[in-house]
């Protein structure tokens, strides 16, 4: 999947794998380290929250009391909530800002290489002081990891399902309507999402079970 969507897109593999070299040497053995530390003890049922448009309106309609993951931009939606999340999962094109601070009490960033984020990982990757594990859509080099996934939310629920999560609830997740980023190409959001729907798809193939939040009826 990783190859069709890299000739869907025109990434260059390479330029990933460079970009993961660089994050995994930067982190050494830490994201190792943390990762273990991550997987004990991880719930088998968990709250994905993606940063669709409406996201905020979601979490308004629900009782927020498990395992929180972040994707990326959904941080300060959550943060604006008063929800902290536990895990967050960014390629830090979001408010960067926020996923430090909230890094710093103590949530695990999993902070993601590609071959356009090079310059985010330089210039942030040094602010994060709390627990950090690195990720890759390549073959992982050395303290790097590639659990599936291609946008933040789809990976998202792709590293949660790897840890032993065996039921994932997404809000915030609209795969017609993207949030307006600066700079950002709406119809080549379209198309992402449209990726990371197959790939959610495939998750609930392999015997993960991917709800939506509304099914919780109102508690998670």
């Amino acid at each position: 999947m990783y190859k069709r969507i890299c000739d869907d897109f025109g990434f260059d593999p390479e330029k990933d794998l460079r970009c993961a070299q660089l994050l995994g040497s930067m982190l050494g053995d830490d994201g190792t380290e943390c990762l273990k530390v991550v997987r004990k003890k991880f719930p088998e049922s968990v709250l994905v929250c993606g940063g669709s448009p409406g996201l905020a309106e979601e979490l308004s309609a629900l009782t927020i009391g498990g395992y929180v993951v972040a994707a990326d931009s959904a941080t300060t939606v959550l943060a604006e909530a008063e929800i902290r999340p536990n895990m967050i999962v960014s390629d830090l094109d979001g408010i960067v800002e926020d996923q430090v601070e909230l890094n710093k009490e103590g949530t695990v960033v999993f902070v993601h290489a590609h071959g356009d984020n090079r310059d985010a990982i330089e210039r942030y990757l040094r602010d994060f002081k709390g627990p950090v594990v690195g990720t890759c859509q390549c073959v992982p080099p050395a303290g790097m990891y590639n659990f599936g996934g291609f946008t933040d939310g789809d990976r998202a629920a792709c590293i949660c399902a790897e840890l032993g999560a065996k039921k994932i609830h997404l809000a915030g997740f609209d795969f017609e309507n993207p949030s307006e980023k600066t700079g950002k190409d709406r119809e080549i959001k379209k198309r992402k999402l449209r990726w990371a729907k197959t790939i959610l798809e495939e998750l609930a193939r392999e015997g993960v079970e991917v709800l939506p939040a509304s099914d919780a009826l109102g508690s998670l």
